[in-house]
């Protein structure tokens, strides 16, 4: 991921609380607690977040006995997300890095989720990410990706992304299980759906 990209979460995450990020909510999406909640993903499933800011979904996900590792590009995110872990009592696998740059993990997951990454690509990179997620994701493992819509209002960052990229860039390679538009993107209020919701089930 570029420069500016790496440098302004690194920047957000050390310089300002929490509660100031937009983007975060203190807790999982309802998307992903329904998924665990009604089976799609099961205790002791390998999880990997991408993306995984102040850990949320990752301390969710192994309270709930999910074997997780967590991503993300800035350490001053990894540094608190390991202190909120700590007061839960549970266990991530923390990481530092850029999901385009992970050259030597060997092991697969059952489950990869990203919440807020996939949007920051550039067209060139997206194909770099998917090479990357079907590599760290075993056959018939389950990809949730929500990222911002073309419904937001316009900006430069994150990219606004259409159904139209999210099908071409995955539809070789995943089937389609669910796709929608939803609100529980970040802590902003809107008063209609604004973000993608999708998941996928790799062949």
């Amino acid at each position: 991921m570029n420069k500016a990209t790496k440098n302004f979460y690194e920047m957000a995450y050390d310089k300002m609380d929490g509660i100031q990020l937009n983007w975060t909510s203190g807790t999982a999406s309802p998307e992903l607690v329904k998924m665990v909640y009604n089976g799609k993903i099961i205790p002791n499933s390998k999880v990997l977040e991408l993306g995984c800011g102040l850990g949320a979904e990752s301390i969710f996900l192994a309270a709930r006995g999910m074997r997780v590792t967590a991503i993300d590009l800035a350490q001053s995110a990894i540094n608190t997300a390991k202190k909120i872990a700590d007061c839960y009592g549970v266990t991530v696998n923390w990481m530092v890095g850029d999901i385009l740059e992970l050259n030597d993990m060997e092991e697969q997951f059952d489950v990869i989720t990203d919440q807020g990454c996939f949007h920051h690509m550039e067209p060139e990179e997206r194909l770099i990410y998917l090479d990357k997620v079907n590599h760290l994701l075993r056959p018939g493992g389950l990809l949730l990706l929500r990222c911002f819509s073309d419904k937001m209002p316009a900006g430069e960052q994150p990219k606004r992304i259409s159904s139209d990229i999210l099908i071409d860039t995955f539809h070789n390679d995943f089937v389609l299980e669910d796709m929608q538009l939803v609100l529980s993107f970040s802590n902003n209020k809107y008063d209609k759906p604004l973000g993608w919701s999708t998941v996928w089930v790799k062949r």
